[in-house]
């Protein structure tokens, strides 16, 4: 019995570390005035002081909220990275919002969507972390409306 009962308390602390290797070490957000994104608006995460923790691996997503007077099934972004020595580097990123069915992507009840975009993955305390990234759309459209929130989230 008094195996038993070691051996649930072995598993229990076993899966608690798990899951807390597995939370986000970086999670911001940035509210878009009037829900409308102006082309020339771009908005900055500093991440200069994220603790990456080894041997963990942790992956940075995109996050982004919409509502139903967004128009398009997917958004187009330019994400410039800061490096150390500041270098920048450009990337695009394409966010789809519907699946192949056209069936909305992303969490969130009635008009409001929540959608993670993963940007990149295996990334560790040796991986050359950017100290900022600058987030802008890239449409065509000098405004987007119906985008409420931009961010990034590092987990």
């Amino acid at each position: 019995m008094r195996s038993n009962l070691t051996q649930y308390l072995i598993g229990i602390f076993t899966l608690t570390l798990l899951s807390c290797s597995h939370k986000e070490v970086y999670y911001e957000f940035v509210n878009i005035s009037q829900n409308q994104w102006s082309k020339n608006s771009e908005f900055c995460f500093n991440l200069d002081s994220v603790p990456l923790i080894p041997p963990n691996i942790y992956n940075i997503d995109v996050e982004i909220t919409h509502n139903l007077d967004y128009v398009y099934k997917m958004l187009w972004l330019y994400l410039d990275q800061t490096f150390q020595d500041s270098t920048v580097v450009r990337d695009t990123l394409a966010c789809h919002f519907t699946n192949e069915n056209g069936k909305w992507k992303g969490s969130g009840n009635g008009p409001t969507r929540q959608v993670s975009i993963l940007y990149k993955t295996h990334l560790n305390k040796d991986s050359v972390m950017p100290i900022k990234i600058c987030i802008h759309h890239a449409m065509q459209d000098l405004r987007l409306t119906g985008i409420e929130k931009i961010g990034l989230k590092i987990h």
